[in-house]
């Protein structure tokens, strides 16, 4: 009887092969979310969310979402495949906005300016979007609530300035789409402290809540520091799962989401791991809640170190790395 090879014996090479973007048809959503869940582990919801997003976005309604969940959970992933099915998706890491006024380049609007004239149906995507809607007081005003204040009019469809003076223009946002990710980890921990029973005596019960167990609502979200104006523009809001253990193993190997498959293209070598730092890496993944960026970045220098010495030793490039 044939024995079936797993990922860390010496002969067994891992199938990892994301669906390409090209021959999508953007025109049947079952088709947008069966190429998101080839190229993204789990979030089965987000997905179909997304893919819907993208659908209506190209028959011309206008969509606006909220996605909350931990980090390394796909949240961003979702959109870089949305990008690759529509290049018309601007991914801005709202972190580092700031309003019209205040000292710095990166502006609200400042995006804007990779908006081709006449082409105004993009799909904006605000990462971090949390560390923006945070409350953040300078002389005693919020400036995270005046900046938001700001994204009223992109959400509102507007016509919005951006450039600097000598090439200031206006982008109308009428016909295009958003999505706001963030983590929100704050707000999850907080209320999974809240919810957290620990008590002494004969009668003692203990619940111990983890973060993002309970899913955030849009009334949490608005607690958190989201003004109103902007919730009430928002059609949806879209929790992420956390990954277990066993769910960081197996993406690591098979699963085509495996950032050993963007490393294998990148670095035009093919990748050999084994089932100790496999498991070395999914845990320290898991336990940093670091996510799958820290797994990928790991598995960067480790296939950086292995190149390197490749050269010292031989003088040449190598096409297997075995780690």
């Amino acid at each position: 009887m044939k024995t079936t090879k797993n990922f860390y014996d010496e002969d067994y090479i891992p199938h990892r092969t994301p669906i390409k973007a090209t021959g999508v048809n953007l025109n049947n959503p079952c088709e947008i979310y069966g190429y998101l869940m080839q190229n993204v582990y789990k979030q089965d919801a987000y997905c179909k969310k997304a893919a819907m997003l993208l659908f209506n976005h190209i028959k011309g309604r206008r969509s606006r979402i909220i996605v909350a969940g931990p980090p390394g959970s796909g949240k961003t992933l979702v959109a870089e495949n949305i990008k690759k099915l529509w290049p018309k998706t601007i991914i801005v890491n709202a972190a580092t906005l700031t309003k019209e006024g205040f000292v710095g380049e990166n502006k609200v609007s400042t995006f804007l300016e990779q908006v081709k004239p006449s082409e105004d149906d993009y799909i904006i995507v605000f990462d971090e979007f949390d560390k923006l809607v945070a409350p953040s007081y300078s002389r005693g005003e919020n400036v995270s609530a005046s900046i938001q204040s700001e994204f009223l009019k992109l959400v509102e469809g507007d016509d919005v300035a951006c450039g600097l003076k000598e090439r200031r223009r206006y982008v109308s946002t009428a016909n295009m789409s958003f999505i706001f990710c963030g983590s929100f980890a704050v707000m999850a921990k907080e209320m999974a402290e809240k919810n957290s029973v620990k008590t002494i005596g004969f009668l003692a019960e203990e619940h111990i809540e983890n973060a993002f167990d309970k899913e955030l609502t849009m009334d949490d979200i608005i607690e958190f520091g989201l003004i109103p104006e902007i919730a009430s523009r928002c059609t949806d809001i879209i929790n992420v799962r956390p990954l277990t253990l066993k769910d960081y193993e197996f993406l690591l190997t098979d699963h085509p989401a495996s950032p050993l498959s963007k490393i294998e293209e990148e670095y035009q070598v093919k990748i050999k791991i084994t089932k100790k730092q496999l498991k070395a890496i999914a845990k320290e993944a898991y336990e940093s809640q670091l996510g799958v960026r820290y797994a990928a970045s790991k598995l960067r220098r480790m296939v950086d170190s292995e190149i390197f010495s490749s050269f010292e030793k031989t003088g040449e490039d190598i096409a297997f790395i075995s780690i």
